[in-house]
C-alpha cells in the first residue's frame, strides 16, 4: 500500500502491548489507539511509542461541542489531557466526534470547534471530526462538511467512516464536494443488515457490536473506495469493526483477516 494501512484497536482483545504486536505482524503500519490502552499499559504511551508502529490518531474525545454548564470547562481540561497523551505516544491527531448529547448549546458548537483547533494548534495538533449516526448535532457528511467549510480552520478535518453513512440509508454521494485534503482518514467496514434509520437503538447496537469486516456484508465499497481514489485521497485507510465475535478470537488471528480484508478494497 502506498497511503498509510491502519487498524483501530477496538477489533482486538489482549494486552496493549499485544494488539499493537498483532496489528503490526499482520501488516499494519498504524494503529487508532484508545485512551484505554494508553491507561491499561504498564508503561504508559512512552512504552507504546516504541513498539515500531504508527498511530493514526488518539480516541476519542467524546461530546466536547456544545458541551452544557460546567462541562464545557470540564471537556476543555481534557482536551489538555489528550494533548499531553498523543505527544507521549508521538502522535499528531485525536479524534473528537459532533456531539450526541440532546442537551448540548446548538449556538456554542462553532465556538467550541474554533477554540479546539486553536488550541491543537498551539501543539502542532490536528483534529478529526466525526459525524456518527446517532450524533444530536452534525449527524451527517455533509452536514459535518458544511460546518467545517464554514469555520474554515486548516487543523479540522473529516472522518468518513461508511458504516455511520450508511447505518442513515446514505450512499457514496456523501463524499461529493469534500476536497480530499479535508478528509483526515477513511475507515472501512460493513453491515449484515440495514438498521431502520430512525431506530437509534438498533444502529447504535450494530455499530458497538455487529459490524462486519469489508466484504461480508451489504455495503457497497467500491463505490466509496471509486470515489475515494477518483478525489485524489491520499490520507490513511483502515479498519474500524467493532465486532463480538471477532474480539473473542486471538488478536494476532483477527488482525490478518481485517489486514486481508482491507486489502482487497484497498491494495
Amino acid at each position: 500500500m502506498t497511503q498509510p494501512a491502519f487498524l483501530n484497536l477496538v477489533l482486538l482483545s489482549g494486552e496493549p502491548e499485544e494488539k499493537l504486536q498483532a496489528a503490526r505482524d499482520a501488516g499494519f503500519d498504524q494503529v487508532e489507539i484508545w485512551r484505554e490502552d494508553v491507561e491499561a499499559c504498564h508503561g504508559g504511551a512512552a512504552r507504546l511509542a516504541q513498539q515500531g508502529i504508527g498511530f493514526t490518531n488518539l480516541q476519542v474525545l467524546r461530546d466536547f461541542t456544545g458541551a452544557p454548564g460546567d462541562l464545557r470547562r470540564q471537556k476543555r481540561d481534557e482536551l489538555r489531557q489528550f494533548i499531553e497523551m498523543a505527544q507521549a505516544l508521538g502522535c499528531d491527531t485525536l479524534q473528537a466526534p459532533a456531539t450526541t448529547r440532546e442537551d448540548c448549546i446548538a449556538q456554542h458548537i462553532d465556538e467550541d470547534l474554533r477554540w479546539l483547533a486553536s488550541e491543537a494548534a498551539r501543539f502542532d495538533m490536528r483534529i478529526m471530526y466525526e459525524p456518527m449516526a446517532w450524533c444530536s448535532v452534525d449527524n451527517t457528511l455533509p452536514k459535518a462538511w458544511e460546518r467545517l467549510q464554514r469555520l474554515d480552520q486548516p487543523n479540522i478535518g473529516l472522518v468518513v467512516d461508511l458504516f455511520h453513512i450508511c447505518a442513515l440509508g446514505g450512499d457514496a454521494s456523501h463524499l461529493d464536494n469534500i476536497p480530499a485534503e479535508r478528509i483526515y482518514e477513511v475507515q472501512l467496514c460493513d453491515m449484515a443488515v440495514q438498521p431502520s434509520p430512525q431506530d437509534k437503538e438498533a444502529i447504535m447496537t450494530l455499530a458497538k457490536h455487529q459490524r462486519q469486516l469489508p466484504g461480508a456484508g451489504i455495503i457497497d465499497i467500491n463505490s466509496f473506495v471509486d470515489k475515494l481514489k477518483s478525489a485524489g485521497y491520499q490520507g490513511p485507510v483502515g479498519i474500524e469493526v467493532f465486532n463480538d465475535d471477532l474480539k473473542r478470537q486471538p488478536p494476532r488471528e483477527a488482525a490478518q483477516q481485517a489486514y486481508a480484508a482491507l486489502r482487497r478494497f484497498w491494495p
